[in-house]
């Protein structure tokens, strides 16, 4: 399998495997995850592996380590959520305080999963601006790049580490992808995103994520050098924790 960066014709090193979901963020969960919805899957089947299981050649070594630095800012981000999560069903509140994010690396982090995940799958070539706003660190458009989305009402949220949905657009291409982080819907847009139910929005980088069980707020704040939207998201765990992990909340609502 090729690097899927050497149209940018720097490759260099040979080939290296690549955890095309971040080894370090895998290793939050313990060794073994449960997949399902990958190329090499039936369709609906769920397996569980080892996370060593989920690497490939789609990198120059060059490449790989220019990247490398991505996966400490995603795995902060669900490491921040996994904590949340944990404390919430430890106790029937949670204690106050915050995390800060670099935000412009997460946003990142996702294009860098979602290159993976698409060279693995071999449905798409990556787009030249990906790749630019990846190794060139290029800027995302306006209108594009981490949208929280959602709509008000009760929903069921546990702990998944990640879930990965390519949206098309009318001709096919890759117009975003629906991320699902340890409960937390994103969106990684490449345009203006559009919903088709109007009870759906969507909010470009918000400030911060505040996440509140019983009378105490936890928040995960975000720093931006991109332009941003802001914006709180604001989401109330209530109702008794299911041993699995599952509960009762509304989706996310900024202020």
């Amino acid at each position: 399998m090729r690097c899927y960066a050497d149209t940018l014709g720097n490759c260099a090193g040979g080939r290296s495997a690549e955890h095309y979901i971040s080894r370090s963020v895998l290793e939050l969960v313990g060794t073994v995850v449960r997949v399902s919805g990958f190329p090499w899957q039936p369709k609906g089947a769920q397996q569980d592996i080892g996370i060593g299981s989920l690497a490939a050649n789609i990198l120059c070594r060059r490449h790989n380590q220019q990247l490398s630095s991505l996966d400490d800012k995603g795995m902060a981000f669900v490491r921040a959520l996994k904590n949340i999560y944990d404390a919430a069903l430890a106790g029937p509140e949670l204690s106050d305080g915050s995390t800060t994010i670099d935000g412009d690396g997460l946003e990142r982090w996702l294009l860098k999963i979602l290159c993976g995940v698409l060279t693995v799958g071999k449905s798409h070539a990556i787009p030249t601006l990906w790749l630019d706003i990846l190794f060139r660190d290029k800027a995302f458009p306006e209108h594009h790049g981490l949208h929280v989305f959602g709509k008000a009402g009760e929903a069921s949220w546990m702990f998944n580490l990640l879930r990965v949905i390519s949206v098309p657009d009318k001709l096919g291409r890759v117009a975003g992808a629906k991320f699902g982080i340890a409960g937390i819907p994103i969106l990684l847009a490449f345009g203006k995103p559009d919903f088709e139910d109007p009870e759906f929005s969507s909010y470009l980088r918000p400030d911060a994520i505040e996440i509140s069980k019983g009378s105490v707020a936890r928040r995960i704040e975000f720093v931006w050098r991109a332009d941003k939207g802001g914006g709180t998201v604001t989401l109330q765990l209530g109702g008794p924790i299911d041993p699995e992990g599952q509960f009762p909340l509304p989706m996310v609502r900024p202020d």
